[in-house]
């Protein structure tokens, strides 16, 4: 018997980190300075010296280079101050070049201002280029088989037309439905509530719950800019299916030690299969998203295991529906996860905003394409937001990718599409299993402007 699948979705809040190029302590002054520092005006800058010890004689030089004001920024606190090496200072590039000086300044750069990183993938994929012609989404649907949907937080706009519940139960696994109703299946109005007393209660995030990670999905493939957030998701104008297809277990071995989690039964995840493919044609659903996964397989699983999921991809495809999933977090790099190897399902790994394949992301032969994955910043249970990692997030991408196409593109099958994808994205090489792999990072506005 096959091990419950698991959520493909790192479960961490995102930290930034930044890493700086070295160059030589004794490098000429004016190559330490990065070139976006123009002449005129004034420049927020960072100053980066060789140890954090040498931050305050450096600094205290450069207060000194503009006497009249004070140029460099407050530093932190002491215990965080002594980790760090380098300061911040407002000037002007001749003052910079005169900073530059010291021997024990290693580089100067922009202080630049960050967005949230889903304002950065949307951009990456061309997906604003598509909002400007056009291309949003509109009269087309994508189905989020996941954790459920805060079903009244703004980035949905009131595009949440229909919600089910597959919650699967089983007493020996320690297992229990997830349905606002208390069983095992509900569809209407509020199945996929992803605030439930069974969603919120014992989870380690009080605020958030168990069931966080459908929304977070739904507002990478269709979320819509908010007072929150100032960032669309890929397809802002969809409409949004939220089909519940995981399950409370408590005490339960498949928890890995934790006293509750959430995870999904094949057999859920196979029922609300069909329950999209029922729902298909009077929404003219573009896409079905699978954030969710398990196990490792290097070849195609479309016999045994496989053989069931495949038969409802087909019945998909048949109605020009692509099923998109996540290849897994497992790092593997010849392998995906379980439903990701079902060979006519669209498998997702997961990029960087610098294009790096993840490292958590499965990846090889059997993936379709890439994706940003990697702290993207989308909408979560209690009306909020915050940024994830895993596949999980980049698989959500490609979904909202098949509804602008499907938009433009009606009577066109999902080979056609995923045709347009996979020649106009962006050629990603890496080793896998000791022979280097090619797979494109997808760029849906390219996409649209190819020809099918």
């Amino acid at each position: 018997m096959r091990l419950p699948s698991l959520l493909a979705g790192a479960i961490v809040l995102a930290a930034t980190s930044a890493t700086f190029v070295a160059t030589p302590a004794f490098a000429d002054p004016e190559s330490k300075i990065d070139p976006e520092i123009t002449a005129t005006g004034e420049h927020r800058a960072i100053v980066r010296v060789q140890q954090p010890a040498q931050v305050g004689s450096a600094q205290a030089s450069a207060e000194q280079v503009k006497q009249d004001r004070k140029n460099v920024s407050t530093q932190p606190p002491t215990e965080v101050a002594g980790k760090l090496d380098f300061f911040v200072y407002r000037g002007t590039r001749a003052e910079l070049e005169k900073i530059a000086e010291q021997s024990d300044v290693v580089s100067i750069r922009k202080d630049k201002l960050n967005e949230p990183t889903l304002v950065q993938s949307i951009p990456l994929i061309g997906a604003d280029k598509a909002h400007r012609q056009g291309f949003t989404g509109r009269g087309t649907a994508v189905a989020i088989l996941d954790t459920g949907i805060d079903k009244d937080h703004p980035a949905f706009g009131g595009r949440i037309v229909a919600q089910a519940c597959f919650s699967a139960a089983d007493p020996v696994d320690g297992s229990k439905p997830l349905c606002p109703n208390g069983s095992q299946f509900q569809i209407g109005d509020g199945a996929a509530d992803a605030e439930t007393d069974a969603c919120m209660t014992g989870a380690p995030q009080p605020q958030y719950g168990l069931c966080y990670h459908g929304t977070h999905v739904a507002g990478i493939a269709a979320g819509q800019a908010t007072s929150g957030l100032a960032a669309n998701g890929v397809a802002p104008q969809a409409k949004i299916i939220p089909v519940q297809v995981f399950s409370r277990f408590e005490n339960s071995p498949y928890c890995a030690g934790r006293p509750v989690c959430v995870l999904a039964y094949d057999s859920s995840v196979l029922t609300g299969m069909a329950y999209a493919d029922l729902l298909a044609d009077q929404y003219n659903l573009a896409s079905v998203n699978l954030s969710l996964g398990g196990g490792q397989y290097d070849t195609a699983c479309d016999t045994g295991d496989g053989a069931d999921f495949k038969a409802e991809v087909d019945k998909l495809l048949a109605k020009g529906v692509a099923t998109v999933v996540a290849s897994g977090n497992n790092g593997y790099d010849a392998a995906v996860s379980w439903p990701a190897c079902v060979s006519n399902t669209v498998a997702v790994g997961a990029t960087d905003k610098q294009d790096a394949v993840a490292a958590f992301s499965n990846r090889g032969p059997l993936l379709d394409v890439f994706a940003p994955g990697v702290a993207i910043t989308a909408a979560i249970v209690d009306d909020s937001y915050a940024a994830l990692n895993g596949t999980s997030m980049a698989t959500p991408h490609v979904a909202g990718a098949f509804a602008l196409l499907h938009q433009k593109h009606r009577r066109a099958g999902v080979d056609q599409l995923l045709g347009a994808l996979t020649r106009t994205g962006k050629p990603i090489a890496y080793t896998s299993a000791g022979t280097e792999v090619t797979t494109p990072r997808i760029n849906v506005y390219a996409a649209l402007r190819s020809r099918l």
